[in-house]
């Protein structure tokens, strides 16, 4: 079995930078507990800098000997890390001047026991234009499209399609519109995608449950994996228990998801 951990770090970056470290402890803490064999992260803000100083110590710290930060636009930076055992094949970037915003990256994997490489890509959708994320979901769909066997992990920023309907907000909602834009979702899984979380019945929110002031937003599913069909998925979690990660309402304000697959000889 293989396992995926996708975490969006919030703003442990910055707090880490001005040299306070408690966020990101508890973000390592949690990592390491689970110790998934493939994690990626986006909002490592500015890991790029100073050599890739942070980059190299989230490597460092969370326990992984190889991995790929992908610098974005927005310096909201996304980054993939794996364990032993497990070999870059290929990588690919959205280039800046096609990004909208923060951007993607993909890797292509040779894991344990998958005789041809798996695809792993990582996303940030837009956080503020739902219009944009249209766009940004039709990327993410013709790559998708072209993949054989992959994951696409991506902090959508909307509601999946026949997920509740979150509290209406400006940027999930069109002007005039009550109910949140889809639409990222929706070309996904047109294109032939599954919704891992969906099909399993469990579409718990992911994120809505931590503020640094004032009340906490509405809780929504904006962390999500879409998997190509064939896929094996044994097993996936939203990390929401704070009896087995007592750190998991203040690491971040978003919670982590992790996808268990079997290796299954797809192609790529």
């Amino acid at each position: 079995m293989i396992t995926f951990m996708f975490w969006n770090l919030h703003e442990a970056a910055w707090s880490l930078r001005a040299g306070d470290d408690k966020q990101w402890r508890k973000q390592v803490e949690v990592v390491r507990r689970h110790r998934p064999d493939v994690l990626a992260v986006t909002e490592g803000w500015d890991w790029h800098l100073d050599d890739r100083r942070l980059f190299r110590r989230a490597l460092a710290d969370f326990g992984y000997p190889a991995g790929e930060l992908y610098q974005a636009k927005t310096t909201c930076d996304m980054a993939v890390m794996w364990r032993d055992g497990i070999e870059l094949v290929e990588r690919r970037d959205q280039p800046h001047e096609q990004a909208l915003w923060h951007g993607w990256m993909r890797v292509a994997l040779q894991l344990p026991g998958q005789p041809e490489p798996f695809v792993l890509m990582v996303a940030h959708l837009n956080p503020f234009d739902p219009t944009l994320r249209r766009i940004e979901g039709s990327f993410l769909r013709v790559w998708m499209e072209q993949t054989r066997s992959g994951l696409l992990v991506m902090d959508a920023n909307s509601a999946a399609p026949g997920d509740p309907e979150p509290e209406p907000h400006p940027s999930r909602n069109l002007p005039g519109e009550e109910i949140g834009d889809r639409t990222p979702g929706e070309l996904l899984a047109q294109s032939g995608l599954i919704d891992v979380a969906a099909s399993r019945s469990d579409r718990r929110p992911t994120y809505g449950f931590f503020a640094a002031t004032g009340p906490a937003p509405a809780p929504i599913r904006i962390d999500q994996a879409w998997a190509t069909p064939g896929v094996d998925v044994v097993d996936y979690r939203v990390l929401d228990s704070d009896l087995v990660d007592p750190e998991i309402d203040t690491a971040s304000d978003h919670r982590p998801i992790r996808v268990t697959i079997r290796p299954d000889g797809g192609r790529q």
